[in-house]
């Protein structure tokens, strides 16, 4: 009977949710060999704070299913609070049924410039431009989530994506060109390619990629690198003139080596010659890569 009550009570419990994610910022200052750490450390733990406290969508997320993310500063120059770094920009999720964590983004962002004075309250205003590294964390953040939710669902990134999109809007009065739309591979192109047409296949396979694929295998270890390869195949119908653009070389520097890993082990994939010349024509600068399939 104790023990009837004990289980009664902790469904009655109610569930713990956080904010979406779960964010390390590190900052690198070897390269300008600062000797006053202090604003550096402020501004980490600043900016940390502003990832993982702020409620960035309505989604409640258990503490377990919180996403991985890391910001890397390297940082090339600082004077009279003006910074500049490199960033690179790491995500995860992990896989149904085991302790590993897929990637879902792996970018590095060079030269980026920003102002900060210690202290400063760090402040996101979806509505319009407040600061160079407000505006930068935020719009990598959404597309962090909606990486993550396209993985769950059909197109289920596409309103994520669409608030990115709106952050790219309304810094165009910002000096920093990653933000203008006459630039290439930038926060411009990757948040207007997310949400184009053309793209659509993309989203798919990132659902099938991982969904019906990674998230089974620890059950059906072949049909999920079967999924695995045809969502692979599904990112071939990409209209070929923009085949080679900014987010097909996302998804593959992300995911180069875990594809290889996956589809190097166990049985044979089906359609592997086919699967293998896809790869090789969406990503011929990871062929070594693609050497290991079998």
């Amino acid at each position: 009977m104790k023990k009837l009550i004990i289980i009664f009570l902790i469904l009655l419990s109610p569930v713990v949710y956080s904010q979406e994610l779960s964010c390390k910022v590190t900052m690198n200052t070897q390269r300008i060999n600062q000797t006053n750490q202090r604003v550096f450390s402020v501004l980490q733990k600043s900016l940390q704070e502003f990832i993982n406290k702020n409620q960035w969508t309505n989604i409640k997320a258990r503490e377990n299913e919180r996403i991985n993310c890391s910001f890397v500063f390297t940082f090339t120059s600082f004077e009279n609070n003006n910074f500049t770094a490199d960033i690179q920009i790491q995500a995860s999720r992990p896989v149904y049924g085991s302790a590993y964590p897929t990637p879902l983004l792996n970018y590095q962002e060079k030269g980026v410039s920003f102002s900060y004075l210690e202290n400063e309250p760090i402040y996101f205003n979806p509505s319009s431009y407040t600061s160079n590294l407000s505006s930068f964390i935020a719009y990598y953040v959404l597309i962090i989530i909606g990486l993550d939710a396209d993985t769950f669902a059909p197109m289920g990134g596409v309103p994520y994506f669409e608030q990115a999109l709106s952050v790219v809007l309304n810094a165009q009065s910002s000096s920093d060109s990653a933000w203008q739309q006459n630039g290439s591979n930038n926060r411009w192109q990757m948040a207007t390619d997310l949400l184009a047409e053309d793209f659509t296949p993309f989203h798919k396979a990132l659902y099938t990629y991982h969904r019906k694929g990674l998230d089974i295998m620890s059950q059906d270890a072949q049909k999920g690198k079967n999924e695995i390869g045809a969502a692979l195949l599904e990112l071939n119908q990409i209209n070929n003139s923009r085949i080679n653009r900014f987010i097909s070389q996302l998804f593959f520097d992300a995911k180069a080596d875990e594809i290889a890993l996956i589809l190097s082990g166990g049985k044979p994939l089906n359609k592997k010659e086919e699967v293998r010349a896809v790869l090789l024509k969406l990503a011929p600068t990871h062929a070594q890569e693609w050497g290991q399939i079998k």
